[in-house]
């Protein structure tokens, strides 16, 4: 298919209103496409919709925006000048968020639990809810209108997912009739209640999405079809109802645009490159600085390209979002940029092949990211803290999520940030990991079937003080890097009482401050220090099958603090020692590096991860890879420069002579022994 081959892309937003007759006014196609030229784009995503709702093109079902009318071709003028020039197109069309369809049909509307919407509460978009059938026959009108104006390579729907738990009358009724009894308010996710609630919000936008694709197919001879999924990882208001790995089943490749920065940006990649049907997947990321609300600030080139070549560390396709100024123009100098940025960035599209490969890999959560108890850690936060602990100390890592752990035996550690919630058919695929060999490391208290199994141990309630300590046993302060019964390691919330552990498994119990915090006596006016020590346990260590099972009761791995990153490192190294580890590197913490396997070579990464302005230079550095038998060669892409090692103890070392951004290298590996 041709996006196997498109890894330059561009989405221009066009969410105007049509209140103001400048509004659209100067809007060229002949410029359009001109920029994106400047802009060296494969794939153009061109708006034949927005989250205002109104139409750019000829409309019976809905509404064109003012701005075209008498111009009625101007977008269908933007596909075939895409087309004539060799480019892709991709139609955009935005789900949900459609502010005329609100005005126009309020019947439709999204309701939240106090029989509000967010234009109630002020702010500026209008949802429409996907269980209301007259707005799916409206969709099916709008979907069937754009497949029979416009021709184009592939559909993107954006923002598929509850911007909130929904109680209109159409979720009501569905409801009752699928489960039964009133559409539950749910208050705690401790609730009885709550996980079902959520699990059929999420049941409902899958089979939304399916809906749509069904339609788009149907009307357009099986175009393929892409769903924004960004917000399977991002934060929300409501996390409980988001978008899932559901509605990645009707994706044809898997992307979204995030805001998080490079850093949760490394994590973004791994996941799309995870859960997607086929490749490249897409990270999508906006030219304004820091995102689209500074409509004027673009991102220096450094910014631009450093996100550009981290998509490309992980094998895919860059996205740049711009947004069109209200009056139809384009800024040239943004396009100049992004085509520089894409210019350094294409020599390398090449050799983008192969397998992901990791040492470890590290657990998102998909279906609940929210702290159970309202806590500020939970599975996402946990997860993206540690995924830069790993890179700044040079870890491989790749990411699984729900229902994507198959092959988790090639990794020789697993991490379960903050483990809840998860699906029975993922515990069973984890205990079978460890079972087989694998070191897993998982936290909280919230999977009783891991406990049970693993450590016959089984939570009874928590801590009613919510500054708590980790106190080593003697002998094991130096993995707790030298924290210790004396001084334990502090944490600012409850921890979940734990009984049944061997002691002989137990390497930390969990020490209380002198008096509980909620009482207005205290030991030191400025803190709660650690004066009651107690016999829960709050960290084990056990042998099951081949493997091994590490528990935490604390998140350490949320913490940003050095002595905790430190501390998770060290706890790595204790089940798997360096040596065993396919990369060693003097490389600076800012440096990840990333590898594919493409049959008989591997193609290694180094991208520098930084969101600065102006990137400093990197200095020379060594990589020692692990390998069975001495490489036919190092080479330098994309030039294939060689580039000299040595091999010795089962490693082949060579240097980096300095980078500034990005570096790629193969290593042809030796089939015959010598």
């Amino acid at each position: 298919m041709w996006y196997e081959k498109s890894f330059r892309r561009h989405l221009c937003d066009m969410h105007i209103e049509d209140w103001d007759d400048e509004f659209l006014k100067y809007f060229s196609p002949e410029k359009y496409v001109e920029n994106l030229k400047l802009a060296n784009v494969q794939t153009a995503i061109l708006y034949f919709q927005s989250h205002v709702g109104y139409c750019y093109f000829p409309t019976k079902s809905g509404h064109m925006h003012a701005a075209f009318r008498g111009r009625e071709d101007m977008m269908q003028r933007v596909v075939n000048l895409c087309h004539k020039g060799g480019m892709t197109v991709v139609g955009y069309y935005s789900l949900i968020y459609n502010n005329w369809a609100y005005y126009a049909h309020p019947e439709w509307r999204l309701i939240d639990v106090n029989g509000k919407t967010d234009i109630d509460n002020g702010r500026r978009y209008g949802y429409c809810c996907p269980n209301n059938k007259e707005y799916r026959e409206f969709l099916k009108e709008q979907i069937k209108e754009i497949s029979e104006y416009f021709d184009f390579d592939l559909m993107f729907y954006d923002m598929p997912f509850w911007p909130y738990a929904c109680y209109c009358p159409s979720c009501r009724e569905r409801w009752e009739r699928e489960e039964g009894g009133s559409l539950p308010v749910v208050n705690s996710l401790r609730d009885e209640m709550a996980l079902k609630h959520i699990r059929k919000h999420q049941q409902w936008m899958g089979e939304f999405a399916a809906y749509v694709t069904d339609l788009t197919k149907r009307f357009n001879g099986n175009v393929p079809v892409e769903f924004n999924l960004a917000n399977t990882l991002a934060f929300h208001r409501d996390d409980r109802c988001w978008c899932t790995p559901l509605v990645n089943e009707s994706c044809e490749y898997a992307g979204g645009d995030l805001y998080g920065g490079i850093w949760k940006q490394s994590m973004a990649c791994k996941y799309f490159n995870k859960i997607t049907k086929n490749h490249p997947f897409e990270y999508m990321t906006s030219r304004c600085n820091p995102n689209l609300s500074n409509h004027t600030v673009t991102k220096s080139y450094d910014q631009l390209l450093a996100t550009a070549m981290m998509t490309c560390a992980h094998h895919g396709a860059t996205q740049m979002i711009d947004a069109i100024n209200p009056n139809g123009t384009m800024n040239p100098a943004v396009y100049e940029r992004i085509g520089k940025v894409f210019e350094a960035e294409q020599p390398y599209e090449p050799y983008l092949t192969g397998e992901f490969t990791a040492d470890t890999a590290v657990f998102i959560n998909s279906y609940l990211k929210t702290n159970l108890d309202g806590e500020e850690f939970d599975s996402h936060t946990s997860s993206a803290n540690l995924c830069r602990t790993l890179i700044e100390n040079h870890i491989t890592h790749d990411i699984v999520t729900n229902g994507f752990l198959d092959g988790i035996d090639n990794y020789k550690a697993l991490f379960v940030p903050y483990a809840a919630c998860l699906e029975d058919s993922d515990v069973d695929a984890l205990l079978k990991y460890v079972e087989n060999g694998g070191i897993l490391y998982f936290s909280g208290a919230e999977e009783p079937k891991l406990l049970k199994t693993l450590f016959k141990a089984q939570k009874t309630g928590y801590t009613d003080e919510d500054i708590t300590y980790l106190a080593p046993k003697a002998g094991y302060e130096d993995l707790f890097f030298n924290y210790s019964a004396f001084a334990p390691l502090p944490f600012l919330y409850r921890l979940p009482v734990v009984e049944g552990f061997c002691d002989e498994d137990v390497l930390a119990y969990i020490t209380l401050p002198y008096t509980n915090p909620k009482e207005k006596r205290f030991s030191s006016i400025h803190s709660n220090p650690p004066g009651r020590a107690t016999n829960i346990p709050a960290f084990a260590f056990k042998a099951y099958g081949k493997g091994f099972a590490i528990w935490s009761a604390a998140p350490i791995e949320d913490e940003n603090i050095y002595d905790y990153r430190r501390i998770m490192m060290n706890i790595l190294y204790s089940a798997v020692p360096k040596e065993e580890l396919m990369l060693e590197t003097s490389a600076p913490r800012n440096v990840e590096l990333t590898m594919f396997r493409d049959n008989d070579s591997l193609l290694l990464h180094a991208v520098q991860v930084s969101d600065e302005y102006e990137l400093s230079d990197i200095n020379r550095f060594t990589i020692s890879l692990k390998c069975e038998r001495e490489p036919l060669s190092i080479e330098l892409l994309p030039d294939h420069q060689p580039v000299p090692f040595s091999f010795a103890d089962g490693r082949a070392t060579f240097n980096v002579e300095g980078m500034k951004v990005f570096k790629m290298f193969k290593i042809t590996e030796n089939k015959v022994s010598k």
